[in-house]
């Protein structure tokens, strides 16, 4: 009955146990040691500018697993390092198992003992100094626990060896003196939990989710810990008892990626592996303006591999007020312009979908007199140019035949004209519809030079009539 009422099976018991054995074998020295007097371990790749060469380093390091309590599960081994000196930019490090015997006193690049090709673990050390750097050797602790694999002991080394400079990390080894920072000590962390014919395991373990990001898991509504692809967990309970255990239904990606678990809990009372599977889901955001001229899917989230259709209810040119229209520019995926219309689209990313419209104005150009040019459609903030083709006509009617003349005078109608308004070509910036008309007035010089020239042949005429008539009357008076 005491054990229905048990959340956890057995209270979990964290053990820190402090190497026996650690040092470092460095390629640019090979035959040097580093034993007891040496308060640091370096691992990765470096270069000595001095010497002129490149090298690698490898750490190794052992603990001795008598201080844990015989028949009992291991939940989980850390191995953890403290940073002092980082590198310039994220190191990958890699944990292997190894194989067979060494000793801190002669251990050098020439004497390294054997060990496991694959990895057992690896992890990611910070450009940063002063922080911890883990790596989870659960596997191997357990193998040394249980008698199966002989303990020599882990390697750490750099993920890839190569020549690359300033590429390393130093850690502080169990000789250093930490005084009152006991988190710079070189330790491993080993949870245990309860005695096996007592208990019983769960494995717990998620996929669909990056490495970089994690679940968080809760044992019967109360938080456990954080989950990841990378590793798993497990949780012992009291035999005899059953448990919820529960994922996160959601977690947030980076901007428009999230991932769902759609069975995001489950009830255990034996041993088993439960594994909480994420599905990769993607924001969709279809667009147009001005609205309404697509039928396309709704906005919100959808899984990775879905199909969506978008289809054209409007035309490539719309009519909006009076000498206004939208003209289709193209459709443009996350700012990217395509070169086709994407009717059909699987969803591998998050979507923002456009259907861009230009907007354009209409220019109304317009004269009494003369022939214009320049009416049209002009996109929005452009400059239309307009004219008309003269500057000085003959009026209409008898007025006209007698060279009463028709001059322009400018332009009117808007605000936005460019230059002078004076001159028959023009140019005007389209901020709105416009209608511009030419402007005339009576020009009467042609008009008044010909009253006054056939004023002038009508006296010239009368005189020489006049005279002619005289010089006839004097002759007959003398005959």
């Amino acid at each position: 009955m005491l054990l229905q009422n048990a959340t956890l099976a057995v209270g979990q018991t964290n053990v820190t146990l402090y190497p026996i054995a650690d040092g470092y074998a460095d390629s640019k020295y090979p035959k040097m040691t580093y034993s007891a007097r040496t308060t640091f371990l370096y691992v990765g790749n470096s270069y000595d500018r001095e010497q002129n060469i490149w090298g690698s380093e490898r750490v190794y390091i052992r603990f001795d697993l008598a201080d844990l309590a015989k028949n009992h599960v291991i939940l989980q081994a850390t191995l953890r390092l403290w940073q002092y000196y980082a590198p310039k930019s994220d190191q990958t490090y890699e944990a292997h198992r190894v194989l067979s015997k060494w000793s801190e006193a002669t251990l050098s690049w020439t004497d390294q003992p054997s060990w496991a090709p694959k990895e057992t673990s690896e992890t990611v050390a910070p450009p940063q100094t002063e922080v911890a750097v883990e790596w989870d050797i659960t596997s191997d602790v357990k193998a040394w626990y249980t008698g199966e694999a002989p303990n020599y002991g882990t390697m750490i080394k750099v993920a890839k060896e190569e020549q690359a400079s300033e590429a390393s990390s130093g850690f502080w080894s169990r000789e250093y003196p930490v005084g009152p920072h006991e988190q710079w000590r070189p330790r491993l962390v080993v949870a245990i939990q309860g005695e096996p014919t007592m208990v019983y395991t769960v494995t717990v373990s998620v996929t669909g989710l990056p490495n970089a990001l994690s679940a968080d898991v809760s044992v019967d509504g109360q938080p456990y810990k954080s989950l990841s692809s990378a590793r798993d967990i497990k949780i012992a309970f009291d035999r005899g008892t059953t448990h919820t255990i529960a994922a996160s239904k959601l977690v947030l990606g980076p901007p428009g990626v999230r991932y769902m678990c759609d069975t995001n809990q489950t009830n255990v009372s034996n041993a088993t592996s439960q594994v909480f599977i994420y599905a990769t889901e993607y924001l969709v955001n279809i667009t147009s303006e001005p609205n309404g001229i697509l039928d396309m899917p709704q906005f919100g989230w959808y899984r990775s591999g879905a199909s969506l259709s978008v289809k054209p209810t409007g035309g490539d040119v719309v009519y909006t007020t009076q000498g206004t229209r939208l003209v289709f520019d193209a459709w443009y995926m996350n700012d990217r312009r395509l070169t086709t219309e994407p009717t059909a689209m699987i969803v591998s990313e998050p979507i923002r979908l456009e259907a861009r419209y230009g907007t354009e104005y209409y220019l109304n150009v317009t004269s009494p007199f003369g022939i214009t040019t320049g009416s049209g459609w002009y996109k929005k903030d452009t400059t239309a140019p307009f004219s008309v083709d003269t500057a000085l006509l003959p009026a209409p009617g008898s007025l006209g035949v007698l060279g009463l003349r028709k001059s322009f005078d400018g332009w009117v109608g808007s605000q936005n004209f460019l230059g002078t308004q004076q001159e028959i070509h023009g140019a005007i910036v389209m901020r709105e519809p416009a209608t511009i008309t030419a402007i005339w007035s009576d020009d009467w010089t042609a008009l008044m030079l010909n009253v006054l020239v056939i004023l002038f042949a009508a006296i010239v005429g009368g005189t020489v009539l006049v005279m002619s008539r005289r010089k006839v009357w004097r002759k007959d008076r003398m005959d």
